[in-house]
């Protein structure tokens, strides 16, 4: 049986029997986790939300002031987003801030997951790997947005490495016990939280006395399920049931969830085919600081066990696939038929991928990828050259078929948009620096210094491409994720909304009329204003404070309807080809206002 290092080592860079600390390993990972943590944090609400984000923080907030969210195959994606936020909403309040965090932090710990593959990457590896992931301006980019694509890639790796780790421990390690304890709390805690509710009625003490019983007692029980898990096979099964569980929040996270596993199950059968022709070539080799020869079906077949305990561990497994499925898209059993949905979602986002975004064309990715990724590009296509020409490091080919089959798969279906290659760019990563640890750790000098040349190039592309990205240019659409992103002149006509709404002496009680049909992000910003309509359409009004309208489209009826009433106080873009105008009532108007019949021509 193959010796391996346990879970709790591997962040130490402690090895094989945990004698060895390896301190530059470890200033590595907490240098390059810092970076992550200060490109994802730092002045995370200098841009507007995205239309995207606006339509999120819409059902959030209804989650968060109503306790309501029903799951709308129609609706863009899962459910998942919203029951992280609204942790980060209860205890920080409802903001751009705190919903952004919620968000940001999966992109670091998808940074920290990537440490991990130490074994399987190399020691060079997997901090190149890390260092990419870190800088990547797309992956920097995304985690600083409200949506659902950063969750699905922590997810995506954190399956890749519950497996891999399956096969090859024996014992559970202290942070996949942390993960298990934690998702048995977000699995029971929410439900007896509103059971305590529905028990109390609007008793305040009764209600966190009940609340307070019902959190010590599933304490209690989840510590007793851990022990049992634990007890089971030295806990090796808690990795396979939390390789179950990401695989359920994958499918709740994002219908995309069947390309990514169809194209790592396709993968792991190429590796294996690949392997057979070229045998002899990966021979694995004693000074080979990469040992992933137990990475294959037998060593599966034999961590699953034998007769009662695979049995058991399938069932296992099947159960908790199904009741975090469940739990989820029926609003933790509050909307059944949100279950019913989660299957139609797949013939609409059948529909959906062939019609929709479709105007970038087939080559969107490639060019998307060469304008913001070049390093990663290149770095990744090397690494798995040199994978499949040495043929003997499993997880390497298996992270080079996994990138560029994701890659072809979306390249082939016509629904493109730039954060969608985040699921392709993961792997990228991986492979990217299993090439820079196999050129760094090889005998010939010059591939030393080609390692040495090509890692210090592409972290300083991708540093000054991030910085560019995300803090110099934001909301620039001439760059790629900036896709029809709101403009900062946006939130300028926010802050004069509540300018204009203060001076009318009501403030958050003014009535707000939005009678552009083009108006996302806009219902966010204006959540505190109870009278804010969003019509979508022009209507008669004289008692409105304020009236938000689409520039130029409308231009001649709001000229026949509002003139008498209202005066024109500027316009704004909103995105590309987009632009609002903000009317105001004569009576708190500016004196440099306008006219109405005056924005014909303007």
């Amino acid at each position: 049986m193959t010796k391996v290092n346990d879970p709790e080592n591997e962040l130490t860079g402690a090895a094989e029997g945990g004698t060895k600390f390896d301190l530059v390993w470890v200033l590595g990972c907490v240098l390059i986790t810092a970076v992550a943590t200060l490109l994802r944090f730092l002045w995370l609400g200098m841009k507007p939300f995205h239309h995207d984000e606006g339509v999120n923080a819409y059902f959030l907030t209804n989650l968060f002031r109503d306790g309501i969210y029903k799951y709308d195959p129609a609706n863009y994606h899962g459910p998942t987003l919203y029951y992280i936020a609204i942790a980060f909403a209860k205890v920080f309040g409802l903001e751009t801030l705190p919903l952004r965090w919620s968000v940001a932090i999966w992109g670091v710990l998808t940074v920290v997951l990537a440490f991990y593959l130490r074994r399987y990457i190399g020691r060079i590896g997997s901090l190149a790997a890390a260092l990419f992931l870190a800088l990547s301006p797309g992956m920097v980019y995304i985690s600083r947005y409200f949506i659902h694509e950063i969750f699905f890639i922590f997810l995506s790796l954190a399956l890749v490495l519950s497996i891999v780790l399956f096969i090859e421990r024996e014992k559970a390690g202290l942070l996949a016990i942390a993960w298990t304890v934690l998702l048995l709390m977000v699995c029971f805690l929410p439900s007896t939280l509103s059971l305590a509710s529905y028990l109390t009625d609007d008793s305040f003490n009764a209600l966190w006395a009940v609340r307070a019983g019902f959190f010590i007692a599933e304490a209690v029980l989840v510590f007793f399920v851990i022990r049992m898990l634990l007890v089971w096979n030295d806990g090796r099964p808690i990795y396979f049931l939390l390789a179950s569980a990401c695989v359920a929040l994958l499918f709740a996270t994002k219908e995309t969830a069947f390309i990514t596993l169809g194209t790592m199950l396709i993968a792991c059968v190429c590796v294996r085919i690949w392997r057979k022709v070229y045998r002899n070539r990966g021979a694995e080799s004693a000074e080979d600081e990469i040992s992933d020869e137990f990475l294959n079906w037998q060593s599966f077949r034999n961590a699953l066990g034998t007769g009662t305990d695979r049995l058991l561990i399938l069932i296992a497994a099947a159960a908790v696939f199904i009741y975090i499925s469940v739990l989820f898209f029926s609003s933790f059993f509050t909307y059944p038929q949100g279950v019913k949905g989660a299957i139609e979602a797949y013939t609409i986002w059948t529909k959906t991928g062939s019609k929709d975004h479709t105007q970038n064309g087939y080559l969107a990715y490639l060019k998307w990828a060469w304008e913001t990724e070049a390093p990663i590009l290149i770095l990744s296509a090397l690494g798995s050259i040199i994978a499949f020409a040495k043929a003997r490091h499993r997880f390497a080919m298996f992270a080079a078929l996994w990138a560029f089959g994701l890659f072809l798969a979306y390249t082939i279906i016509p629904y493109k948009t730039p954060w969608l290659a985040l699921s392709f760019l993961l792997p990228m990563c991986i492979i990217a620096g299993y090439g820079i640890n196999e050129l760094a750790t090889a005998r010939d000098v010059k591939a030393k210094i080609a390692a040495a040349v090509l890692a210090v190039a592409g972290t300083s592309v991708l540093t000054y491409q991030t910085w560019d990205h995300n803090f110099v240019r934001p909301a620039d659409e001439d760059t790629v994720y900036a896709y029809a992103h709101t403009n900062t002149e946006f939130l300028t006509m926010v802050a004069e909304i509540e300018r204009y709404a203060e001076k009318s002496g009501v403030g958050h009680n003014a009535v707000i009329d939005i009678v552009t049909p083009d108006y996302w992000p806009l219902v966010w910003y204006l959540k505190d204003f109870p009278h804010a309509n969003f019509h979508g359409r022009l209507v008669d009004t004289k008692d409105a404070e304020i009236i938000v309208a689409k520039k130029n489209d409308q231009d001649a009826e709001v000229i026949r309807r509002y003139s008498a009433n209202y005066r024109f106080a500027g316009q704004y873009d909103l995105r590309s080809g987009v632009e609002l105008m903000l009317l105001v009532r004569k009576d708190f108007a500016d004196p440099d206002d306008t006219e109405v019949y005056r924005i014909r021509g303007q």
